[in-house]
């Protein structure tokens, strides 16, 4: 159990607005995502179910069955949720006490056996542009740290920051997922449109098999939805000219150097897509660079 005081459990509650059985923004599926993908816990485990088991009661559970160091690191990451939420817009950031977050930091450090900075230095929740460039600047660096991974691990993580990348930037992603005979690597929401997602860390370039399969996976699929290929090692040229000259493409392509563009030189994801579809629509090509959809830029 953790050491966590009656104030201290106070200060949390109002800070990550407990009342009412919710937790700040979570549905039950971001919850128990954020839980798993953050925490490395199934906070709806039997072992966290705790009165009417609720988000918040599971909350208090966690509290009651976790150590200190885990409840710590789940104020410093819940902190962080808020910075990020907070830059896209989906939290606002007068909701939030700089007081309380000063306090909840505290506790953190206090559990994790940090000894806290002093506190007269109130650091205030950032302004929206900020926070989101900030959030920007990590996912860059996680995508800088993905290069010393080994492939398999790497396919996972690369997955999982893409899906950080579009949450960032209001895009409703959902994680991987498995139908009957294929595996989808995720999907998000453009306008009214769902695109599936394929993303490839690999060596080697993406040819045009690759590019067929996946559109067979979209075809398949109702006549709304697209696809979006991201291979950081960008496509083959070939490959890429003989799909075009096939029949007409629902999906469109990023490499690794559109992805280092968005984090590097803030471009909007959502606009880069948009761009992305107008030009497949105009000349059938699935893949352009950012280089070509902002020429007025230096990349």
């Amino acid at each position: 159990m953790a050491k966590l005081t009656t104030t201290d459990k106070q200060t949390i509650e109002k800070l990550f607005q407990m009342g009412g059985g919710s937790v700040l923004n979570f549905t039950n599926r971001t919850f128990a995502e954020f839980f798993r993908d953050d925490m490395n816990v199934d906070i709806y485990a039997p072992t966290y179910n705790y009165a009417s088991g609720s988000k918040a009661n599971r909350l208090r559970g966690f509290w009651q069955v976790a150590s200190d160091s885990l409840v710590a690191k789940s104020i410093d990451r819940m902190l962080n949720y808020i910075d990020t939420q907070v830059a896209i817009g989906t939290l606002k950031a007068d909701q939030f006490s700089n007081d309380l977050i000063q306090r909840a930091r505290s506790i953190a450090s206090r559990l994790s056996g940090v000894v806290p900075a002093a506190p007269a230095s109130r650091q205030p929740v950032k302004p929206p542009a900020e926070a989101h460039n900030e959030a920007l600047a990590r996912l860059r660096d996680k995508m800088t740290q993905l290069h010393s991974m080994a492939p398999q691990p790497r396919g996972f993580a690369f997955e999982k920051f893409l899906n950080e990348l579009f949450e960032l930037f209001r895009l409703a992603p959902r994680g991987s997922f498995r139908l009957v005979g294929e595996q989808i690597d995720g999907s998000f929401q453009h306008g009214h449109d769902i695109y599936l997602v394929e993303a490839k860390w690999q060596n080697e370039q993406t040819g045009q098999g690759d590019l067929l399969s996946f559109m067979g996976k979209v075809e398949g699929k109702a006549q709304w939805s697209r696809g979006v290929f991201i291979s950081y090692s960008g496509f083959t040229p070939d490959g890429l000219e003989a799909f075009a000259r096939g029949k007409a493409t629902r999906i469109v392509c990023m490499d690794g150097f559109d992805l280092h563009c968005i984090l590097s030189h803030r471009l909007d994801l959502a606009e880069v897509i948009a761009l992305k579809v107008r030009r497949a629509g105009e000349t059938n090509d699935a893949f352009a660079s950012v280089r070509n959809l902002f020429p007025s830029q230096v990349f």
